[in-house]
C-alpha cells in the first residue's frame, strides 16, 4: 500500500476536472467518480509483473489552493515494490500536465 500527497496551485474544481486524464495515463479500469466527496477509485489491470491495483484518488483543500491524496493498494498479495508509488507518480504527472502545472519530482 502506497499513500503519495501533491499539491498544486489551483482551485480544487480546476483539478477535478483534470483527473481523468491521470485516470488515462495509468490505464485505469471503471472509474467511479464521486463529485460530493472528491474522490475516483479505479482499478490497474493485471499483467507479467503486478496483479493489480486498487487506487483512491482525493481531491483536497489546501491553504495554497489544492492537492491530491492518492492511495494505491494491492488487489492479491503483499509487497508491490514501489509499483504504487510509480502509479501515483505517473497519475500526478498527467494531472499536472492538464493543468499546466509541472509538480515537483
Amino acid at each position: 500500500m502506497a499513500t503519495v500527497h501533491e499539491r498544486f496551485p489551483l482551485a480544487p474544481e480546476a483539478l477535478w476536472q483534470a483527473l481523468p486524464n491521470g485516470v488515462t495515463a495509468v490505464k485505469g479500469k471503471n472509474p467511479f467518480y464521486d463529485a460530493a466527496a472528491g474522490y475516483v477509485t479505479f482499478s490497474t489491470s493485471m499483467g507479467l509483473f503486478s496483479y493489480g491495483q486498487t487506487v483512491t484518488v482525493k481531491v483536497e483543500r489546501t491553504t495554497e489552493g489544492s492537492g491530491l491524496a492518492i492511495q494505491t493498494s494491492l488487489k492479491f498479495g503483499f509487497v508491490d515494490w514501489g509499483e504504487g508509488k510509480r502509479i501515483a507518480r505517473k497519475f500526478i504527472a498527467a494531472v499536472g500536465a492538464a493543468v499546466g502545472h509541472t509538480p515537483a519530482a
